[in-house]
């Protein structure tokens, strides 16, 4: 039965560059998405998640959900292991989970420290993802733990990774090590 993982975490937690590692040590064949994918396919008409998000915000969030599970579910039906990676949070997870048939499915939600996500963030150019999570005056790390509580609303399973000071392969180290865990 093939494998679909989902990684998760907040902006800058390290999803984008351990799913790919991840897919590479699971497979051969393997495969894998990030859903910004999706989120930058949305060229006109484009709404940002924010703590109030718009109906049209949740129902685009909703939608790169659901095309990221397909992809998974196509390359799943087609032999392939799958690791997508996106900011999946709250009842979200299990509703991604749910779209998948016949497969054998795994969380890992990667969960570094504040300092750790502030660090990388301010490394990728300041362009701050969590603006939109900092009120007035608040620092970026205030923005970090404001979008972290969503974290708090995933269910506690799966393999949480507390990944600050690892490299990717570190990281994909301990989860391939652990994976019986990861099981959604």
């Amino acid at each position: 039965m093939q494998k679909v993982v989902l990684v998760t975490g907040l902006q800058a937690s390290g999803k984008s560059t351990v799913a790919p590692l991840l897919a590479s040590r699971l497979g051969p064949p393997a495969a894998t998405l990030d859903g910004d994918v999706f989120y930058n396919g949305v060229v006109a008409g484009a709404e940002v998640m924010t703590p109030d998000p718009s109906a049209e915000a949740v129902r685009q969030l909703e939608l790169r959900y659901a095309a990221t599970a397909l992809v998974a579910q196509h390359y799943a039906d087609n032999g392939f292991d799958f690791v997508a990676s996106d900011i999946v949070l709250g009842d979200h997870v299990e509703g991604w989970f749910a779209r998948l048939e016949g497969v054998d499915t795994y969380l890992v939600v990667l969960t570094p420290s504040v300092e750790s996500i502030v660090e990388r963030e301010l490394g990728r150019g300041g362009n701050n993802s969590y603006r939109d999570w900092q009120e007035d005056g608040e620092s970026l790390a205030d923005g970090v733990r404001a979008l972290q509580a969503g974290l708090d609303e995933i269910p506690r399973r799966g393999l949480w990774v507390d990944t600050t000071g690892q490299t990717p392969e570190q990281t994909v180290d301990i989860v391939l090590a652990d994976l019986e865990k990861a099981r959604w």
